[in-house]
């Protein structure tokens, strides 16, 4: 398997749904974009606003990742990530993506620190973001609509920004410890 990022496009918007429904995205993600983010629109602002990547796989997408700011010129990006297909999970996809996005971003948009927030039961995420260099650095909850309470990790790296953690090279498709 080849994997990839590119730059996201419009056409891409018509993925998001899907990908989010396959991998049941709403249980983790309160949003599947970037925060600057609206409209087909918005899309003019890659690179000053925000970066945001399609993950591909021998050239067809199977995800996003994106790195954005909630001010502009803020030296804080923050990181999210989706991946569609249940059948690549736990491969180093995820891993290898942020990897490369976080390296993009810094280029890009100057950012020095990334930060994520992950619900604490998601185990699988946790464990990908310790591998490429995150760490936790707060915890809190927050109700949902329906009532619902959600735990979370505030999770933050600072990397240098040389190379990323992980490189296009490694091999894609074993199972990750």
């Amino acid at each position: 398997m080849n994997l990839e990022l590119r730059r996201f496009e419009e056409k891409d918007l018509a993925h998001l749904d899907g990908w989010s429904h396959a991998v049941g995205a709403y249980r983790y993600m309160q949003k599947v974009t970037p925060l600057n983010y609206s409209t087909p629109e918005d899309l003019k602002n890659w690179g000053k606003d925000f970066v945001w990547f399609a993950i591909t796989i021998d050239h067809e997408a199977i995800g996003g990742v994106w790195v954005d700011r909630r001010r502009p010129g803020d030296s804080l990006g923050i990181l999210g990530i989706i991946i569609g297909r249940p059948d690549i999970l736990g491969k180093g996809i995820g891993r290898r993506a942020i990897s490369m996005a976080i390296h993009e971003a810094i280029g890009i948009l100057g950012v020095t620190r990334i930060r994520l927030t992950v619900r604490k039961e998601n185990v699988r995420a946790i464990r990908a973001y310790r591998s490429v260099g995150f760490e936790v650095s707060g915890q809190g909850a927050t109700t949902l609509e329906d009532g619902t309470s959600v735990h979370f990790y505030r999770m933050e790296t600072e990397p240098s920004g040389e190379e990323p953690v992980l490189t296009a090279t490694e091999p894609v498709g074993e199972a990750s410890a």
